[in-house]
């Protein structure tokens, strides 16, 4: 391991505990006026920003390059993403020195590429939970409040007018957790709660709003702030870490067998990624690094292209042929921004 990535992993560490205690700086109120340009005047927009941490950097001539495009209104990390139709709606987080939580939400018309304020607010001020889209309706799982407490928080917003409803709660409070649809099921893997990381997988259906217990995360491999996607196979959840240490791992759980199993593991540790399936292919992204993977394979992590600006806890989300990469927390200095990348994917077929 070289020296140059021992010190950005020092420097995340630093982050996630800085996120636990008190969330990342930035130089705005926690709802500051827009900006007309995606970036902020310190934000680099090219195709890499190597000058933004210390780490392994990666480029690729054969996987496309992400550019920037009008971001938030607000500065937001750790917050839910879902798309409803052509819109991305970004939803709660938090912001500033003191891990202000977000109520608010913007919205993305990915048609004309604007941002807005969404009249329609968080039912309570959540970080590091997530939301999944099913149809009109968000719904929204765990996280942790104001004093940094695990909830068991489960709501869901009926996007047509605007309601939240509560659910019933999440049977074990968690937050940096996932939340990721699969055979009509809704499935929250790993995170924490007081005593560290959470090992029973809950399930959720919407059709009758009831909760189910999945097959735990293997004990060896269970973590939080790592990131989870459905492809054909099951569920692929990537990166992540242990006792604050960032992990490699890749597993798979097969929800229709219950079965957990290993996949090859991510060229570098990486915690509060953003990853994607899109193209037939998975899609990894954090600070300065990006990889894929042929989803049919599930053999060979090659090298892709490097975000815009270097951060982690940004919102992942794929729509009408892009991957789209939303605000998140950079380093050097310690900052959330309202900086959104997206990515052209290639042409099918």
């Amino acid at each position: 391991m070289s020296e140059r990535f021992r010190r950005r992993r020092a420097l995340v560490a630093a982050c996630v505990l800085t996120l636990l205690a008190a969330g990342c700086a930035s130089d705005d109120p926690p709802t500051p006026s827009p900006e007309p340009t995606g970036t902020e005047p310190s934000e680099p927009t090219g195709t890499s920003a190597a000058t933004e941490s210390d780490g392994v950097t990666t480029t690729s001539d054969v996987y496309p390059t992400w550019s920037a495009i009008d971001g938030l209104e607000t500065p937001r990390d750790d917050f839910g993403s879902a798309i409803i139709g052509d819109d991305i709606w970004a939803m709660g987080g938090m912001t500033g020195e003191r891990g202000n939580r977000l109520l608010s939400i913007e919205v993305l018309d990915t048609t004309t590429g604007t941002w807005s304020t969404s009249d329609v607010e968080m039912p309570v001020g959540v970080a590091s939970f997530e939301v999944v889209a099913i149809g009109p309706r968000i719904y929204a799982f765990g996280g942790f409040d104001a004093t940094s407490q695990a909830m068991d928080f489960a709501a869901v917003l009926d996007t047509r007018t605007g309601a939240w409803r509560d659910l019933p709660p999440l049977p074990h409070a968690r937050y940096a957790h996932t939340v990721t649809r699969f055979g009509g099921r809704i499935y929250v893997i790993g995170g924490r709660d007081v005593a560290g990381e959470v090992a029973p997988v809950d399930v959720f259906d919407p059709r009758d709003e009831r909760w189910a217990a999945g097959t735990p995360m293997p004990e060896p491999r269970v973590r939080d702030s790592h990131k989870t996607v459905a492809i054909p196979q099951g569920l692929v959840v990537a990166g992540g870490q242990r006792d604050f240490e960032d992990s490699a791992q890749v597993d798979l759980l097969d929800p229709r067998t219950g079965e957990w199993s290993t996949l090859p593991d991510l060229p570098e540790p990486m915690s509060r990624s953003g990853l994607a399936y899109a193209d037939g292919k998975l899609w990894i992204s954090l600070h300065e690094s990006g990889y894929v993977m042929d989803a049919r394979k599930l053999e060979i992590w090659e090298p892709g292209n490097a975000l815009t600006l270097s951060r982690h806890g940004m919102g992942f989300v794929v729509h009408g042929g892009y991957i789209y990469s939303i605000g998140g927390c950079a380093l050097n200095p310690l900052r959330d921004v309202r900086t959104v990348d997206r990515m052209k994917l290639p042409p099918t077929g």
